[in-house]
């Protein structure tokens, strides 16, 4: 876009546009970067790609968190996250929340005690509000990047490592 800056070296559209204000930006960055320290990064990623996607975000929805990749996540889990009711893949926790992100995206104010209960079922009190936080960081830093035209496929912080969706045509290994 022609209003942002050139991006320094190594930065990113969307740290170019929040180092704007960059008492905010330091700020949003450690955020992110701990939202991603305080819970399974499997869940995490797997609700990240499921915000991406609703959002219709593409650039986002071809990156990998580095420490989802470390903990188990595939590209099978990618695939399947559109029937993630049904996927076998996936346990009936990683199932509650990404059904619970879902709801969080499309309507949050349709979540239910119900939706919550079942998502705390498998971690604590602690867990589930840093878990609900960070879909909300998903949430909102996706629609903040859509809003503005801060569309790319590199990482949105320098905190966490992001890995490129390997491309359908390279050889597997």
């Amino acid at each position: 876009m022609t209003w942002l800056r050139q991006p320094a070296d190594g930065a990113t559209p969307l740290q170019e546009v929040t180092a704007l204000r960059p008492e905010l930006d330091a700020l949003l960055q450690a955020y992110l970067a701990e939202t991603w320290s305080s819970g399974d990064p499997v869940v995490l990623e797997l609700c990240r790609l499921r915000t991406a996607t609703l959002h219709g975000d593409t650039d986002q929805r071809r990156l990998r968190h580095a420490g989802a990749v470390e903990a188990g996540l595939t590209e099978t889990m990618v695939a399947a996250l559109p029937d993630h009711h049904r996927a076998a893949c996936f346990t009936d926790h990683q199932r509650r929340c990404i059904a619970y992100a879902e709801q969080y995206v499309i309507d949050v104010h349709g979540l239910t005690d119900a939706d919550a209960d079942g998502v705390k079922a498998g971690m604590s009190d602690a867990d589930f509000v840093a878990f609900t936080v960070a879909l909300g960081l998903f949430d909102g830093v996706g629609r903040l990047r859509l809003a503005l035209g801060v569309a790319d496929d590199s990482a949105d912080l320098d905190a966490v490592k992001i890995v490129p969706t390997p491309s359908a045509h390279a050889p597997s290994h």
